[in-house]
């Protein structure tokens, strides 16, 4: 039995770790002590240090033969060096804003690591860059995405499901998409589109900058990303823009300089905050469509994805679907499935059919089920 060390053990971390559990004899670390003790497993070793102590991170990943890194993305970068530089294979559900210089890195050290693989981004990337491997030409290609209350919740139908802070700035920050095989940008929350999903029914969606390194990646005449939520929910957040409450530039009230973003922040956590234990459940809702000339045909592909609360484990959907991929590539890689190496983006490995396979049934088994659909038509 191989050697993984999961480095994080926040939700997906904890989720992560449990996956691994049946092929691996699993190490958590943590500076948390009630992180860690949520933790109920017995063949799960417990270390509460910190990553970012690289005396501490040496020690834990020594004999691992896969980390799987699950940390605040403002930490990550020197963690997944060290790493690398240790010549451990390394996944993790994020790691794209600290990648620069990492690929030379871990061919040089024959280490194969996968960033950016959990859901979005993650399977995001994979399904759209399949689906144009599969075509002649990408014509188009979208992601849509989100991690949505499965029932309405006013007056903002919302409920976070990852970092509350990265949901913020995501409404700040321009979205990069491809136009013309162009990367291109487009203000935050435009783009505004209706999309029917069967057995929820209408959502809105709207460009957000999720693509990430599939802006660079992927090619076509238009590629894009839109996050979902239930209607009315663009209107309500451009109506706090507009009052200045997703500002950076500080502001004094009653003599003290505030950030009124972080104020926002603050204020809509714990109206935000996923309750659980109060009979709060979430829903991650996916589907990508590719479509393009094959030979002399005209085919469009796609992908659907309703997942639900896991009610046995009591565990998020976010950290399922996030989780998941994290780990079935961890393992795709310790049975060598995945053999390339270097700091791998998740649309680096479509053209590998059995990791596709791989990783499809892996997820179909923990209930995480894409459904696919073709159309052709003539040209």
């Amino acid at each position: 039995m191989g050697k993984a060390l999961v480095v994080g053990c926040g939700l997906v971390g904890k989720t992560i770790a449990l996956d691994l559990m049946d092929e691996f004899d699993v190490t958590v670390m943590d500076p948390n002590e009630e992180a860690l003790d949520s933790l109920k497993e017995g063949k799960i070793t417990k270390l509460r240090q910190s990553a970012v102590d690289a005396n501490a991170l040496a020690g834990a990943a020594k004999d691992a033969d896969v980390v799987c890194g699950v940390i605040p993305s403002q930490l990550e970068g020197d963690v997944q060096k060290q790493i690398i530089e240790m010549g451990k294979n390394y996944v993790s559900p994020s790691g794209f804003l600290h990648s620069k210089g990492l690929d030379e890195l871990a061919k040089k050290h024959n280490c194969t690591c996968v960033f950016d693989m959990g859901i979005a981004p993650g399977m995001s990337n994979y399904l759209v860059a399949k689906g144009g491997a599969m075509l002649d030409e990408l014509d188009f290609g979208c992601i849509y995405v989100g991690g949505i209350p499965d029932k309405l919740d006013p007056p903002f139908n919302y409920r976070t499901v990852f970092c509350l802070e990265d949901t913020m700035n995501e409404y700040v920050f321009p979205a990069r998409y491809v136009e013309g095989n162009k990367v291109k940008e487009v203000p935050a929350l435009s783009g505004l589109e209706e999309v029917d999903i069967p057995g929820l029914g209408k959502l809105e969606a709207f460009f957000t900058d999720g693509l990430r390194s599939a802006a660079d990646n992927v090619k076509g005449k238009f590629v894009a990303e839109k996050t979902m939520r239930w209607p009315g929910y663009v209107d309500k957040i451009n109506t706090l823009k507009a009052a200045g409450c997703f500002g950076k530039t500080p502001v004094t009230v009653n003599g003290k300089e505030v950030v009124p973003i972080d104020v926002t922040t603050e204020v809509l956590r714990p109206l935000w905050k996923l309750r659980p234990e109060k009979g709060d459940r979430d829903l991650t809702v996916m589907r990508v469509i590719a479509k393009g000339p094959k030979g002399d045909k005209y085919v469009t592909y796609m992908w659907d994805l309703v997942d639900k609360f896991d009610e046995k484990q009591m565990l998020h959907s976010m950290a399922r679907t996030t989780g998941y991929p994290c780990s079935a590539t961890a393992k795709a890689i310790a049975k060598g499935i995945i053999t390339e190496k270097g700091f791998l983006a998740p649309e680096a490995l479509v053209r590998n059919d059995k990791f596709h396979e791989y990783l499809m049934s892996e997820l179909a088994k923990r209930n995480v089920v894409f459904k696919t659909s073709q159309l052709i038509q003539e040209k």
